[in-house]
């Protein structure tokens, strides 16, 4: 949930990945790749596909440097979709609150 779900994951938690898979409407991942989209195109592709926007979101952001080529394409294999956080590299704490800040403002 935006507004109250909000859960850090430590380095070394291991969870389940098709229970990640299917516990969230929409799932993200922050990303420096050219095929990242921004989240408001994502956010309109999900209203016209399901008629509403999403209830709950996963959004996975990593290290500055951005996630490894196989942290993506096992995140990718479970859904998530890139989104790009702007033209500019983030720190990881501000990347945070950046993404917050937009899933607040569309989605409250």
């Amino acid at each position: 949930d935006v507004a109250t779900g909000l859960r850090p994951v430590g380095p070394n938690e291991k969870t389940s990945h098709s229970d990640v898979a299917t516990s969230f409407d929409l799932r993200l991942i922050g990303s420096l790749q050219p095929d990242a989209l921004h989240l408001k195109k994502i956010l309109a592709q999900y209203a016209s596909e399901h008629r509403a926007l999403p209830e709950s979101v996963l959004m996975l952001i990593g290290p500055e440097g951005d996630f490894t080529p196989a942290e993506l394409a096992l995140a990718k294999s479970h859904d998530c979709l890139p989104i790009t956080l702007g033209p500019v590299v983030l720190r990881v704490e501000t990347a945070a609150l950046y993404c917050l800040s937009v899933l607040s403002y569309e989605l409250l």
